[in-house]
């Protein structure tokens, strides 16, 4: 990709986009005792091929949302989660001005995130193998990792001027 290119949607992210970190409910149908925690990036905006542009060089996906009022235009919507989202801020990080911080604390919880097998210490139940007689335990993550994730998520939501 040419560094026009990614300099111009590095504008169009510090402009128009948001990028943050979302928090999900630690379900229990899912076997999950702690909140989720996953990188996001989104953009929004009535030009459709700008947003295509994105999508198209970077990854992720769009899709258009009906118009908010009666006489309103659609909004092209960009979405790019987790890892993929990693690797856009990776290439967009030099030359971004405005979301840099937001960027920074996105990565640095993809980073702890690598190393979330490490952290998974938490005994939170045990349970039954197949095959197996005896009772082997279910683990969860540390109270310590969640409060770096959820500091993480603060950090972001800060940056963002979300709920402050």
């Amino acid at each position: 990709m040419k560094k026009v290119d990614i300099a111009y949607i590095a504008g169009i992210v510090d402009g128009e986009g948001y990028i943050g970190i979302k928090k999900t409910k630690a379900y229990k149908c899912q076997d999950r005792q702690t909140n989720g925690y996953h990188a996001r990036i989104q953009i929004r905006m009535v030009d459709e091929p700008a947003i295509k542009f994105i999508a198209e060089n970077l990854g992720g996906w769009y899709y258009a949302e009906k118009p908010h009022s009666e006489n309103g235009r659609p909004l092209f919507c960009y979405q790019s989660s987790d890892k993929s989202a990693e690797t856009i801020l990776k290439i967009l990080l030099p030359y971004l001005k405005v979301k840099k911080e937001s960027a920074k604390t996105v990565l640095n919880l993809r980073k702890l995130q690598s190393k979330g097998k490490n952290y998974r210490t938490k005994i939170t139940g045990y349970r039954t193998a197949f095959g197996r007689k005896d009772k082997i335990p279910s683990f969860s993550f540390s109270d310590d990792y969640v409060q770096m994730c959820e500091s993480h998520y603060l950090r972001c939501k800060e940056l963002n001027r979300v709920g402050v």
